[in-house]
């Protein structure tokens, strides 16, 4: 036998042994405190907040209790193996099954139950100390908590879901992936985001185009060539230049960049019109690194320089244009 075998039980209801307990019980949309029991496999203490960045499945049990086994048979193959074949959530969050022994001084027969359901992880939550923060007695007690940080969806740590008791056997398999998978994945910050906040600028001087020191580079440009966005003195552009290779002059643009700016598009322009209504192809003639973990790079136009000349510009692409 193993956990993908169901039990002949059609309808599941909810054994409970009262328990008193002077602790407010969390309500979903609450913040749940951390906590730490111990891992029964290793004896090492384990919190919650360690689980950071995964949406966690916790599930309480009692070795004894025939509708955590009911619980259990279902759970397994159904959210622990579903969610492992697919490598996370439907929103590519790692999911995590968490569960909680119950049942102090029963380590053969708790032992038994881990083994036949191939419990993953299980925790050791004697005296109910944890479970009493999310149902008063009764068990098994299934909750959803979501560790990732800057999800759209949730606060971290916020308890996304919880229930007391397993209905109909097959029916809150659908509704615990429903809110599995309410939980979106965290909202990655760019880099260029980091740049300005770590600057300390005003809330009204974070844009890409704002030049909060006045010195004539916006802050795109600021990142782009690893200056101080703050500091007028730091200050650097693009320099034009003429190139020579073999034997024939090219027009050239020479600037340092921050080769982790790559959330910004900032390109090099060739025109033979001060308009640059017409572009001419370019190429990167070199790039070199330099102190500080930038780079210094040329590029050139493919046209040779005429007698007319040639006006070249870096330029900021985004989303308006």
């Amino acid at each position: 036998m193993n956990r993908f075998l169901k039990p002949d039980i059609l309808l599941i209801a909810i054994l409970v042994i009262p328990v008193v307990s002077n602790a407010q019980l969390y309500e979903e949309g609450d913040i749940v405190e951390n906590f730490t029991l111990t891992n029964r496999a290793t004896g090492e203490p384990v919190s919650l907040y360690d689980l950071e960045g995964k949406v966690i499945f916790l599930e309480w049990f009692a070795h004894w209790c025939p509708f955590c086994q009911a619980a259990a048979a279902n759970i397994g193959p159904n959210l622990i193996e579903h969610y492992e074949t697919r490598g996370g959530t439907s929103n590519g969050v790692e999911f995590m099954h968490v569960a909680l022994n119950l049942q102090a001084n029963a380590e053969t027969s708790t032992q038994n139950f881990i083994n036949f359901y191939e419990l993953p992880f299980v925790l050791n939550d004697f005296n109910r100390t944890v479970a009493n923060r999310f149902a008063n007695g009764g068990q098994p007690i299934c909750a959803i908590i979501n560790g990732v940080a800057n999800s759209p969806s949730h606060e971290q740590w916020e308890l996304v879901y919880s229930r007391l008791g397993y209905g109909e056997l097959s029916q809150p398999i659908q509704e615990f992936r429903n809110e599995v998978n309410s939980v979106q994945a965290a909202i990655v910050v760019s880099g260029f985001e980091t740049f300005v906040e770590g600057l300390n600028l005003p809330e009204n001087q974070r844009d890409e185009t704002d030049d909060p020191d006045f010195d004539g580079l916006p802050n795109a440009f600021e990142y782009f060539f690893g200056t101080d966005a703050s500091d007028t003195s730091s200050s650097m552009g693009a320099i034009s230049r003429v190139l020579t290779l073999n034997g024939v002059e090219y027009q050239g643009l020479e600037y340092i960049r921050n080769p982790e700016a790559m959330d910004v598009m900032v390109v090099p322009q060739f025109s033979t019109s001060p308009s640059f209504d017409s572009l001419s192809s370019s190429v990167v003639f070199s790039t070199d690194p330099i102190e500080g973990g930038l780079e210094k790079v040329v590029v050139r136009s493919l046209n040779p320089l005429g007698e007319s000349g040639e006006f070249s510009r870096l330029v900021l692409v985004s989303d308006e244009s």
